[in-house]
């Protein structure tokens, strides 16, 4: 009885410091409390505060896609106010919530198209202004990411 309790308190102290070390591996600072950068298996990578041991505070997240979140974070989920930046060169700068755009935000596409205005949910959702890369601006409200109703639009002058 005593070699296999011996044996189990070897096995859980080797367990231990073979999970610290993969931890210390991945993690450098303080990814419990403070700043750290911890990467993960996958390659993407959190550089920020930790609170708990979750994303707290400012911070940036880079993806193995390419795409990259610089902003406020709370209990580990984009919320707050942010850029993020898409693998296609899209940016939405503006507020986040539960890990999406929501709020005020400005999303500009790499064509040179713009929206500025509410979202919700990660969609175009409320009032908002699409200004197009050829000038033209219209004005609307908007539902999960559609023009519903037009208010204005204004067309380049002709030269």
């Amino acid at each position: 009885m005593i070699m296999k309790t011996k044996f189990l308190a070897v096995i859980a102290i080797f367990s231990l410091i073979c999970f610290e070390a993969g931890a210390a591996a991945r993690c450098k600072g303080k990814c419990r409390d403070g700043k750290g950068t911890y990467t993960f298996e996958d390659g993407e990578v959190y550089s920020g505060t930790f609170k708990e041991g979750k994303f707290e505070g400012k911070g940036t997240y880079t993806f193995k896609s390419g795409a990259k979140y610089e902003g406020d974070f709370k209990a580990g989920v984009r919320e707050g106010k942010g850029k993020f930046t898409y693998p296609t060169g899209d940016v939405y700068v503006g507020e986040f919530k539960a890990g999406y755009p929501d709020g005020k935000g400005v999303y500009t596409y790499s064509t040179g198209d713009r929206y500025e205005g509410e979202f919700k949910g990660g969609k175009f959702d409320g009032n908002g202004t699409y200004y197009y890369a050829s000038g033209t601006k219209q004005v609307g409200i908007f539902e999960e990411g559609d023009m519903v109703e037009e208010i204005s639009i204004e067309r380049p002058k002709k030269k």
